[in-house]
């Protein structure tokens, strides 16, 4: 890695934004809706902040991928592929809808590391969200950057069946939450894109929405005190997945598996 690029990526540990958001009851709505669960009537679950504190930017400020454009606050890795490969999320008092909190990002780390596919860039973002000047969550997100690499295969052609205990997610899907996070990553709905630029077999599936599921799912009716994931495996519209997960227990351990017996997430939480 040149010394130099690396230089000015290290620079931005330490820089901040600060966002607001009211926490509008018709976002969770619409989050319910795209996760086909019921719509919660006062506080948010575990994850389900991701669907706020989206505001957008510009569009001279959009990248060629549809993010928004490395070198404003994420740092300005070389490499083309961009993906959220881990997050940790502390939760201190359950969000409440309605009641606008603050979101305070900082870029905690930059590294740059070596892997089978590559060299990569690993950014790390500290995320503290407040509500009427108490902290609600603390939270590490992970971002991975690296250069394209082979081209990828499908376990599944649209069209098959898909095996018993497992699902896919619906293009539909993954288009309506982009547009709940507004994320704009053309990965997750740009089939040319994927296929002929990132050499996907189809479109990518949002880490945090399989994330969200779950979280869901290990925490039940119990009140969650942290949440923890790693992504391991790309799933893709047609990849078959089941979530598999403890059901009990203070501390549980969950993942979602591919149907080829891959794991493409795992996770552990911890109930308050």
């Amino acid at each position: 890695m040149d010394e130099a690029i690396r230089n000015a990526c290290m620079a931005y540990v330490g820089r901040q934004r600060v966002t607001r958001d009211c926490l509008a009851p018709e976002t969770a709505a619409k989050h319910a809706h795209v996760l086909g669960v019921a719509v919660p009537e006062a506080v948010l679950p575990p994850t389900w902040h991701w669907a706020h504190f989206n505001h957008g930017f510009p569009i001279a400020n959009q990248g060629e991928d549809g993010h928004e454009r490395l070198g404003l606050f994420l740092p300005p890795a070389p490499f083309h592929r961009r993906m959220w490969a881990a997050g940790d999320v502390t939760v201190h008092r359950p969000l409440r809808l309605g009641v606008p909190a603050t979101r305070r990002s900082t870029i905690a780390d930059v590294a740059f590391k070596s892997g089978k596919t590559g060299a990569l860039c690993f950014v790390t973002i500290a995320h503290a969200i407040s509500q009427e000047d108490e902290t609600a969550i603390d939270e590490r997100q992970t971002v991975v950057y690296r250069d394209r690499g082979l081209p990828e295969k499908a376990l599944r052609a649209p069209g098959e069946p898909v095996p018993e205990g497992y699902f896919v997610h619906p293009d539909m899907e993954l288009f309506f939450y982009s547009a709940l996070t507004h994320n704009g990553h053309r990965i997750h709905w740009d089939r040319e894109f994927c296929r002929d630029v990132e050499g996907y077999p189809g479109l990518i599936v949002h880490g945090p929405l399989m994330a969200t599921k779950l979280s869901d799912a290990m925490a039940g009716e119990a009140p969650v005190r942290h949440f923890a994931f790693r992504a391991l495996a790309p799933v893709f519209d047609t990849t078959p997945i089941r979530l598999v997960h403890e059901t009990s227990g203070a501390s549980r351990e969950g993942r979602v598996e591919r149907s080829d017996g891959v794991t493409a997430m795992q996770a552990t939480l911890v109930s308050a």
